[in-house]
């Protein structure tokens, strides 16, 4: 199984853990506990040790995802993030069918092929079961690479998991909120905020117009959509019929709607 770019692999629970060579365990102790903090993996054993993080690296966990199916999903290694030290670049592993492990993530726009854990709340667009792992590859771990890491703490005054959703909502295209993306993997926006997570990087490229402002519910009003072959505005407007009735959509009038965020891209 490959997490895909996309998309996100989730599980409802982690059941089984098989510890690495320095945590030894019997199996006459009670079933090890095994929580998600931040971006990290926590293991509390019986006898009150508890290991987190890189400490778990080599370990294999079974994920249970249900109809009683169970993927062992291999912890290769385990490093923090050069920029934010919260997000713990996972090497996940899945087994290839002839006895050995292969990469679980798609590459990334770097070439990385690696994941992390998370609990998202009820009703984040990239909530998948009480816990879901994400890939750097797809739009929950992207938007945490951008700064928006939903357990972070708040610098401004921002919701942290607001604007995680907001963000993923963004890179999907999902400009009604309903779940359904309107992009192709490989497109380039440029993200920015208020809050001085993200600045514009391309404000003197005249092909990168204004392209919408979005809150953790979807877009607030859009000036132009990305791929007008997959969505053409007037398509939009039909569809969310709320969207119809912003006569202008720029940054000024997305933020006064309430936006988070924002982003330009070109017209594809």
């Amino acid at each position: 199984m490959k997490f895909k770019n996309c998309a996100l692999a989730a599980i409802a629970a982690l059941s089984l853990l098989m510890l690495p060579a320095h945590a030894e365990s019997t199996q006459s102790q009670p079933a090890p506990t095994l929580t998600v903090e931040g971006s990290a993996f926590v293991l509390k054993l019986a006898d009150g040790r508890e290991l987190r993080g890189a400490e778990l690296a080599g370990a294999t966990v079974y994920l249970e995802m249900g109809m009683n199916e169970a993927t062992a999903l291999k912890l290769a290694a385990i490093v923090a993030d050069a920029k934010y030290p919260d997000i713990l670049h996972h090497d996940f592993q899945v087994m290839d069918g002839r006895g050995g492990w292969k990469p679980a993530c798609e590459p990334d726009a770097n070439g990385g092929r690696w994941g992390f854990p998370v609990v998202l709340p009820e009703g984040h667009p990239g909530r998948e079961y009480s816990i879901t792992i994400t890939c750097s590859s797809g739009a929950v771990g992207k938007c945490a690479t951008f700064g928006y890491r939903p357990w972070a703490r708040a610098a401004r005054g921002e919701n942290p998991v607001e604007l995680h959703a907001a963000c993923v909502r963004m890179v999907r295209a999902d400009y009604c909120g309903d779940g359904q993306p309107y992009t192709k993997v490989g497109t380039t926006i440029d993200t920015y905020d208020d809050y001085g997570i993200q600045t514009r990087g391309l404000a003197n490229d005249a092909s990168y117009m204004f392209e919408a402002g979005w809150t953790e519910r979807g877009a607030v009003c859009v000036h132009h959509t990305r791929w007008a072959e997959l969505l053409s505005r007037e398509q939009l407007l039909a569809q969310c019929p709320s969207l119809a009735t912003i006569p202008v959509c720029d940054e000024a009038s997305a933020r006064a709607l309430g936006a988070r965020m924002f982003n330009t891209s070109r017209r594809l």
